[in-house]
Protein backbone atom coordinates (compact mmCIF):
# COMPACT_ATOMS: atom_id res chain seq x y z
CA UNK A 1 0.00 0.00 0.00
CA UNK A 2 2.70 2.34 0.87
CA UNK A 3 4.34 1.78 -2.64
CA UNK A 4 1.14 2.88 -4.66
CA UNK A 5 0.75 5.88 -2.04
CA UNK A 6 4.42 7.20 -2.66
CA UNK A 7 4.07 7.58 -6.55
CA UNK A 8 0.47 9.85 -6.12
CA UNK A 9 0.90 12.88 -6.99
CA UNK A 10 -0.37 14.12 -3.68
CA UNK A 11 2.57 12.34 -2.04
CA UNK A 12 4.93 13.95 -4.30
CA UNK A 13 2.94 17.44 -4.06
CA UNK A 14 3.64 17.52 -0.02
CA UNK A 15 7.57 16.55 -0.36
CA UNK A 16 7.77 19.34 -2.62
CA UNK A 17 6.58 21.41 -0.56
CA UNK A 18 8.19 20.34 2.96
CA UNK A 19 12.20 20.53 0.51
CA UNK A 20 10.87 24.20 0.02
CA UNK A 21 10.04 24.92 3.57
CA UNK A 22 6.27 26.14 2.45
CA UNK A 23 4.07 23.44 4.70
CA UNK A 24 0.52 24.68 4.98
CA UNK A 25 -1.02 24.53 8.06
CA UNK A 26 -3.66 22.05 7.55
CA UNK A 27 -3.73 19.50 4.96
CA UNK A 28 -7.04 17.20 3.98
CA UNK A 29 -5.85 13.68 2.47
CA UNK A 30 -8.62 12.31 0.72
CA UNK A 31 -8.45 8.40 0.26
CA UNK A 32 -11.56 6.17 0.05
CA UNK A 33 -9.65 3.58 1.81
CA UNK A 34 -11.29 3.47 5.26
CA UNK A 35 -8.87 0.51 6.20
CA UNK A 36 -6.16 1.74 5.05
CA UNK A 37 -6.17 5.57 5.72
CA UNK A 38 -4.40 5.44 9.15
CA UNK A 39 -1.55 4.10 7.87
CA UNK A 40 -1.61 5.95 5.00
CA UNK A 41 -1.74 9.03 7.02
CA UNK A 42 1.52 7.85 8.78
CA UNK A 43 2.76 7.64 5.36
CA UNK A 44 2.50 11.19 5.25
CA UNK A 45 3.51 12.01 8.13
CA UNK A 46 6.66 10.86 7.70
CA UNK A 47 7.07 12.98 4.79
CA UNK A 48 6.69 16.18 7.30
CA UNK A 49 9.39 14.83 9.11
CA UNK A 50 11.65 14.20 6.76
CA UNK A 51 11.63 10.76 7.44
CA UNK A 52 10.10 9.45 4.75
CA UNK A 53 13.01 7.82 2.53
CA UNK A 54 15.08 6.71 5.91
CA UNK A 55 18.74 6.89 5.14
CA UNK A 56 20.56 7.23 8.83
CA UNK A 57 19.46 4.94 11.68
CA UNK A 58 17.65 8.36 13.68
CA UNK A 59 15.25 8.50 10.47
CA UNK A 60 14.95 4.86 10.58
CA UNK A 61 14.14 4.96 14.37
CA UNK A 62 11.93 7.97 13.32
CA UNK A 63 10.12 6.12 11.11
CA UNK A 64 9.07 3.14 13.18
CA UNK A 65 8.04 5.65 15.95
CA UNK A 66 5.66 7.07 13.52
CA UNK A 67 4.19 4.01 12.28
CA UNK A 68 3.72 2.68 16.12
CA UNK A 69 2.30 5.74 17.08
CA UNK A 70 4.71 6.50 19.69
CA UNK A 71 6.39 9.82 18.65
CA UNK A 72 5.64 12.31 20.91
CA UNK A 73 5.71 15.13 18.26
CA UNK A 74 3.32 13.45 15.68
CA UNK A 75 -0.07 12.63 17.68
CA UNK A 76 -2.46 10.21 16.40
CA UNK A 77 -6.40 11.08 17.00
CA UNK A 78 -8.86 9.35 17.70
CA UNK A 79 -7.97 5.99 19.52
CA UNK A 80 -8.39 3.41 16.84
CA UNK A 81 -11.70 2.05 15.53
CA UNK A 82 -13.41 5.06 17.25
CA UNK A 83 -14.77 8.16 15.60
CA UNK A 84 -13.25 11.69 16.57
CA UNK A 85 -15.61 13.75 19.31
CA UNK A 86 -15.22 16.85 21.30
CA UNK A 87 -13.33 15.14 23.96
CA UNK A 88 -10.44 14.69 21.01
CA UNK A 89 -11.00 17.68 20.07
CA UNK A 90 -10.12 19.35 23.56
CA UNK A 91 -7.62 17.12 24.03
CA UNK A 92 -5.55 18.28 20.89
CA UNK A 93 -6.25 22.21 21.74
CA UNK A 94 -4.33 21.33 25.02
CA UNK A 95 -1.50 19.16 23.25
CA UNK A 96 -0.90 21.97 20.84
CA UNK A 97 -0.37 24.60 23.45
CA UNK A 98 2.92 22.10 23.96
CA UNK A 99 5.92 22.89 22.65
CA UNK A 100 7.65 20.05 20.17
CA UNK A 101 9.41 18.06 22.21
CA UNK A 102 12.33 16.81 20.07
CA UNK A 103 12.17 18.74 17.36
CA UNK A 104 10.80 22.30 16.31
CA UNK A 105 7.44 20.83 14.38
CA UNK A 106 4.68 19.43 15.87
CA UNK A 107 2.24 17.18 13.99
CA UNK A 108 -1.57 15.80 14.62
CA UNK A 109 -3.22 13.51 12.43
CA UNK A 110 -6.89 12.44 12.72
CA UNK A 111 -9.04 9.50 10.82
CA UNK A 112 -11.06 9.21 9.71
CA UNK A 113 -12.21 13.02 9.76
CA UNK A 114 -15.27 12.46 7.64
CA UNK A 115 -17.01 10.49 10.65
CA UNK A 116 -16.32 13.03 13.07
CA UNK A 117 -19.48 15.19 14.06
CA UNK A 118 -20.59 18.41 13.68
CA UNK A 119 -19.33 19.77 17.29
CA UNK A 120 -16.08 17.97 17.42
CA UNK A 121 -15.38 19.88 13.46
CA UNK A 122 -16.37 23.56 15.04
CA UNK A 123 -14.26 22.90 17.85
CA UNK A 124 -11.13 21.83 15.57
CA UNK A 125 -12.29 24.74 13.21
CA UNK A 126 -11.29 27.24 16.15
CA UNK A 127 -7.45 25.88 15.82
CA UNK A 128 -7.58 26.01 11.99
CA UNK A 129 -8.43 29.64 11.85
CA UNK A 130 -5.71 30.39 13.96
CA UNK A 131 -3.39 27.81 13.51
CA UNK A 132 -0.70 27.58 16.56
CA UNK A 133 3.40 28.16 15.25
CA UNK A 134 5.14 25.30 13.74
CA UNK A 135 2.40 23.28 14.22
CA UNK A 136 0.53 21.01 11.01
CA UNK A 137 -2.88 18.90 10.83
CA UNK A 138 -3.10 16.16 8.52
CA UNK A 139 -6.91 15.27 8.46
CA UNK A 140 -7.50 12.10 6.65
CA UNK A 141 -11.19 11.17 4.93
CA UNK A 142 -12.56 8.80 2.75
CA UNK A 143 -14.65 11.66 1.27
CA UNK A 144 -15.51 15.27 2.16
CA UNK A 145 -19.09 15.53 1.92
CA UNK A 146 -19.64 15.27 5.63
CA UNK A 147 -16.74 17.91 5.93
CA UNK A 148 -17.79 21.34 6.87
CA UNK A 149 -17.03 23.60 4.05
CA UNK A 150 -15.72 26.05 6.76
CA UNK A 151 -13.48 23.46 7.88
CA UNK A 152 -12.72 23.12 4.14
CA UNK A 153 -11.95 26.37 3.03
CA UNK A 154 -8.70 26.28 5.91
CA UNK A 155 -7.10 22.99 4.58
CA UNK A 156 -5.16 22.25 1.25
CA UNK A 157 -6.05 19.05 0.18
CA UNK A 158 -4.28 16.13 -0.96
CA UNK A 159 -6.60 13.96 -2.95
CA UNK A 160 -5.56 10.25 -4.24
CA UNK A 161 -7.71 9.04 -6.63
CA UNK A 162 -8.69 5.21 -6.94
CA UNK A 163 -6.23 3.19 -8.20
CA UNK A 164 -5.55 1.48 -11.45
CA UNK A 165 -6.93 -2.19 -10.93
CA UNK A 166 -4.01 -3.76 -12.24
CA UNK A 167 -2.37 -1.97 -9.31
CA UNK A 168 -4.61 -3.10 -6.66
CA UNK A 169 -4.40 -6.56 -7.88
CA UNK A 170 -0.19 -6.32 -7.57
CA UNK A 171 -0.81 -4.58 -4.19
CA UNK A 172 -2.78 -7.93 -2.88
CA UNK A 173 0.13 -10.00 -4.71
CA UNK A 174 2.74 -8.21 -2.13
CA UNK A 175 0.42 -8.51 1.05
CA UNK A 176 -0.71 -12.03 0.55
CA UNK A 177 1.96 -14.10 0.37
CA UNK A 178 0.78 -17.53 1.90
CA UNK A 179 -0.28 -19.01 -1.28
CA UNK A 180 -3.73 -19.42 0.04
CA UNK A 181 -5.10 -17.18 -3.21
CA UNK A 182 -4.97 -17.59 -6.81
CA UNK A 183 -3.99 -14.55 -9.29
CA UNK A 184 -7.59 -14.56 -10.42
CA UNK A 185 -8.47 -14.00 -6.98
CA UNK A 186 -6.76 -11.58 -7.04
CA UNK A 187 -7.88 -10.02 -9.73
CA UNK A 188 -11.68 -10.43 -9.63
CA UNK A 189 -11.11 -8.72 -6.18
CA UNK A 190 -9.33 -6.06 -7.61
CA UNK A 191 -12.18 -5.65 -10.41
CA UNK A 192 -14.88 -5.53 -6.98
CA UNK A 193 -12.63 -2.57 -5.25
CA UNK A 194 -13.16 0.55 -7.40
CA UNK A 195 -9.50 0.91 -7.35
CA UNK A 196 -9.66 0.73 -3.12
CA UNK A 197 -6.78 -1.73 -1.38
CA UNK A 198 -9.03 -1.53 1.15
CA UNK A 199 -12.23 -3.31 -0.31
CA UNK A 200 -10.11 -5.57 -1.94
CA UNK A 201 -8.48 -6.89 0.91
CA UNK A 202 -12.08 -7.04 2.67
CA UNK A 203 -13.75 -8.38 -0.26
CA UNK A 204 -11.02 -11.12 -0.97
CA UNK A 205 -11.15 -12.44 2.97
CA UNK A 206 -14.59 -12.61 3.26
CA UNK A 207 -14.23 -14.95 0.53
CA UNK A 208 -17.65 -14.35 -0.88
CA UNK A 209 -15.85 -12.53 -4.05
CA UNK A 210 -16.93 -15.33 -6.51
CA UNK A 211 -20.45 -15.67 -5.54
CA UNK A 212 -20.45 -11.73 -6.07
CA UNK A 213 -19.11 -12.16 -9.53
CA UNK A 214 -21.69 -14.66 -9.99
CA UNK A 215 -24.53 -12.33 -8.05
CA UNK A 216 -23.17 -9.83 -10.88
CA UNK A 217 -23.52 -11.57 -13.89
CA UNK A 218 -26.68 -13.25 -12.67
CA UNK A 219 -28.68 -9.80 -12.44
CA UNK A 220 -27.61 -8.77 -16.27
CA UNK A 221 -27.97 -12.26 -17.95
CA UNK A 222 -31.14 -13.69 -16.15
CA UNK A 223 -34.81 -13.89 -18.55
CA UNK A 224 -36.96 -10.77 -18.20
CA UNK A 225 -39.70 -13.01 -16.08
CA UNK A 226 -36.69 -13.71 -13.65
CA UNK A 227 -35.31 -10.65 -13.17
CA UNK A 228 -37.59 -9.06 -10.49
CA UNK A 229 -36.62 -11.77 -8.26
CA UNK A 230 -33.16 -11.84 -9.37
CA UNK A 231 -33.40 -8.00 -8.24
CA UNK A 232 -34.64 -8.94 -4.87
CA UNK A 233 -31.85 -11.58 -3.92
CA UNK A 234 -29.00 -9.21 -5.81
CA UNK A 235 -30.48 -6.36 -3.44
CA UNK A 236 -29.50 -7.69 0.28
CA UNK A 237 -26.28 -8.39 -0.49
CA UNK A 238 -23.60 -6.66 1.91
CA UNK A 239 -21.25 -5.84 -0.69
CA UNK A 240 -23.46 -3.21 -1.94
CA UNK A 241 -20.44 -0.70 -3.51
CA UNK A 242 -18.34 -3.41 -4.46
CA UNK A 243 -21.18 -5.11 -6.20
CA UNK A 244 -21.82 -1.70 -8.28
CA UNK A 245 -18.57 -1.47 -9.10
CA UNK A 246 -18.31 -4.94 -10.59
CA UNK A 247 -21.06 -3.84 -12.80
CA UNK A 248 -19.73 -0.98 -13.94
CA UNK A 249 -16.55 -3.08 -14.70
CA UNK A 250 -18.50 -5.81 -16.59
CA UNK A 251 -20.00 -3.26 -18.66
CA UNK A 252 -16.96 -1.83 -19.48
CA UNK A 253 -14.89 -5.01 -20.62
CA UNK A 254 -18.42 -6.38 -22.51
CA UNK A 255 -18.02 -2.60 -24.35
CA UNK A 256 -14.58 -3.67 -24.96
CA UNK A 257 -15.64 -7.04 -26.14
CA UNK A 258 -18.07 -5.75 -28.53
CA UNK A 259 -15.67 -3.22 -29.81
CA UNK A 260 -12.76 -5.47 -30.51
CA UNK A 261 -11.34 -6.98 -33.24
CA UNK A 262 -12.41 -10.33 -34.97
CA UNK A 263 -10.14 -12.61 -33.56
CA UNK A 264 -7.88 -10.45 -31.44
CA UNK A 265 -7.93 -10.14 -27.30
CA UNK A 266 -8.24 -6.79 -26.26
CA UNK A 267 -5.52 -6.53 -23.57
CA UNK A 268 -7.05 -4.07 -21.81
CA UNK A 269 -10.01 -6.33 -20.40
CA UNK A 270 -9.36 -6.88 -16.72
CA UNK A 271 -11.94 -9.74 -15.99
CA UNK A 272 -10.25 -12.29 -18.52
CA UNK A 273 -11.40 -15.00 -16.68
CA UNK A 274 -15.04 -14.48 -17.28
CA UNK A 275 -14.70 -13.76 -21.32
CA UNK A 276 -17.31 -16.29 -21.68
CA UNK A 277 -19.87 -14.57 -19.72
CA UNK A 278 -18.46 -11.08 -20.84
CA UNK A 279 -19.53 -12.23 -24.34
CA UNK A 280 -23.37 -12.59 -23.70
CA UNK A 281 -23.23 -9.67 -21.69
CA UNK A 282 -21.61 -7.85 -24.96
CA UNK A 283 -24.24 -10.02 -27.18
CA UNK A 284 -27.82 -9.05 -25.12
CA UNK A 285 -26.73 -5.03 -24.68
CA UNK A 286 -26.37 -2.64 -27.31
CA UNK A 287 -23.19 -0.32 -27.83
CA UNK A 288 -24.73 2.46 -26.79
CA UNK A 289 -26.62 0.73 -23.78
CA UNK A 290 -23.22 -0.13 -22.34
CA UNK A 291 -22.20 3.27 -22.95
CA UNK A 292 -25.50 4.69 -21.05
CA UNK A 293 -25.15 1.83 -18.00
CA UNK A 294 -21.82 3.67 -16.88
CA UNK A 295 -23.37 6.87 -16.53
CA UNK A 296 -26.64 4.92 -14.59
CA UNK A 297 -24.17 3.45 -12.26
CA UNK A 298 -22.29 6.55 -11.14
CA UNK A 299 -26.01 7.61 -10.42
CA UNK A 300 -27.08 4.48 -8.50
CA UNK A 301 -23.20 4.81 -6.48
CA UNK A 302 -24.59 8.49 -5.48
CA UNK A 303 -27.36 7.04 -4.49
CA UNK A 304 -26.46 4.46 -2.52
CA UNK A 305 -23.59 6.98 -0.87
CA UNK A 306 -26.78 8.59 0.86
CA UNK A 307 -28.35 5.63 2.06
CA UNK A 308 -31.04 5.01 -0.43
CA UNK A 309 -32.83 1.70 -0.49
CA UNK A 310 -30.38 -0.42 -1.85
CA UNK A 311 -33.20 -2.88 -4.09
CA UNK A 312 -34.95 -0.13 -4.78
CA UNK A 313 -31.78 2.24 -6.32
CA UNK A 314 -30.85 -1.37 -8.21
CA UNK A 315 -34.16 -2.12 -9.65
CA UNK A 316 -34.13 1.26 -10.92
CA UNK A 317 -30.64 1.16 -12.46
CA UNK A 318 -31.82 -2.51 -14.11
CA UNK A 319 -35.06 -0.71 -15.52
CA UNK A 320 -33.08 2.23 -17.19
CA UNK A 321 -30.98 0.42 -18.50
CA UNK A 322 -33.22 -2.07 -20.19
CA UNK A 323 -35.16 0.26 -21.13
CA UNK A 324 -32.62 2.23 -22.74
CA UNK A 325 -31.77 -0.97 -24.68
CA UNK A 326 -35.01 -1.66 -26.06
CA UNK A 327 -35.16 1.54 -26.98
CA UNK A 328 -31.69 1.32 -28.75
CA UNK A 329 -33.07 -1.58 -30.55
CA UNK A 330 -35.81 -0.36 -32.21
CA UNK A 331 -33.58 3.03 -33.65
Amino acid sequence: MQQLIKNTQAYRLLQAERAKNRLSHAYLLLLDDKRNLRNALKTFAKVIFGCDTPRTDAERRLAERIDKETFSDCLFFPAADKKFVVEDAEKLTEECMLRPVEGDIKAFAIADFAEANIPSQNKLLKLLEEPPEDVVFLLGATTAFPVLPTVLSRVAKLEISPFDERDVAAALQRIYTDGKYTDNDFSLCAAASGGSVGEAQNTLEGGDYRALVDEAFALLLCTKEALPSQIKKTGETKRKKELLYLLRLIFRDALLQKTQADGKENPHILLRVENARLKRVAERFSLSTLLFAQNELSKAELHTFFNATFAQCLELLVAKIFENDAKARLR
